[in-house]
């Protein structure tokens, strides 16, 4: 099993188990340029004490970037800020980025519960509302951190929704990498990846992946979501993003000896 997909799976049942502290500090590698905190965020609202009561509850265990230098201490939470703010408005955040506007929107979250839960309230429909969020550091050089946040969320709706977001920051100016970055052809990167993905997938080397029922745009495509770490590169798809949800997630990872010169090293390590 993968690290990023035991990930996905904590953060479902992070409501059960999670008894992290509220401030949990990280230990760092001597020579890098920031140092990380584990914060817990957690509200709730309604009955959530009852077994059969209605309920909506957030709880979201995440890392912030405590000391390095201030551009890049602030870019790099801003994009996790932005990332868990995202989560539970229900149109394109456009705010301020920090603690305080995450406490502001998980009040407007309760509201928006509040108004669904009175106008479905002769209904059958399930009126409990929940975001759970597990983030955690992954691979963290002198140049680059990658950073996982595992989210569940269920607002309504035929089915809840999980998935992964992926963080690769460049220490240097706080950016957040892209493939540009990191791969020196992208044409050569999606014939590879495209190999492996039907092996993840069980099939056949020569099989038509449009055909199968995944790519809806006719191509295949790199996923938005990678991981940079120790001996290659995580490739993760969420849910809807190469195939239908009841397709699941699809997830694989290519070593830098597979990936030979495709990659530039020197920016990672």
């Amino acid at each position: 099993m993968s690290r990023v997909f035991f990930l996905l799976l904590t953060t479902i049942v992070v409501f059960a188990n999670c008894k992290d502290p509220k401030h949990r500090r990280l230990d760092s590698e001597k020579g890098l340029k920031v140092r990380f905190e584990i914060k817990n965020f957690e509200d709730k609202m309604g009955e959530c004490e009852k077994q059969d009561g209605s309920c909506a509850q957030i709880d979201m265990v995440y890392p912030i970037v405590t000391d390095g230098v201030a551009a890049v201490k602030q870019a790099i939470n801003d994009s996790i800020y932005n990332y868990l703010i995202n989560i539970l408005v229900f149109e394109e955040y456009h705010g301020d980025n920090t603690q305080a506007a995450l406490s502001i929107e998980a009040k407007s979250f309760f509201k928006e519960w509040q108004t669904a839960r009175d106008e479905s309230a002769d209904s059958l429909g399930n009126s409990n509302w929940e975001v759970s969020v597990t983030g955690e550091v992954g691979l963290h050089t002198p140049k680059v951190v990658s950073i996982t946040l595992g989210a569940y969320s269920y607002a309504g709706g035929a089915h809840p929704n999980s998935f992964v977001s992926v963080k690769n920051f460049d220490l240097k100016t706080g950016k957040t990498l892209s493939w540009k970055d990191i791969i020196t052809d992208l044409n050569a990167l999606e014939k590879l990846a495209a190999q492996e993905f039907k092996k993840a997938r069980e099939l056949p080397l020569d099989a038509d992946l449009i055909a199968e029922g995944y790519f809806w745009e006719g191509k295949f495509t790199l996923p938005t979501n990678f991981e940079l770490q120790k001996d290659g590169i995580y490739f993760w798809y969420n849910p809807y993003e190469a195939a239908a949800y009841a397709f699941g997630p699809t997830d694989f990872i290519i070593s830098y000896k597979d990936l030979e010169k495709l990659v530039k090293k020197e920016v990672i390590f």
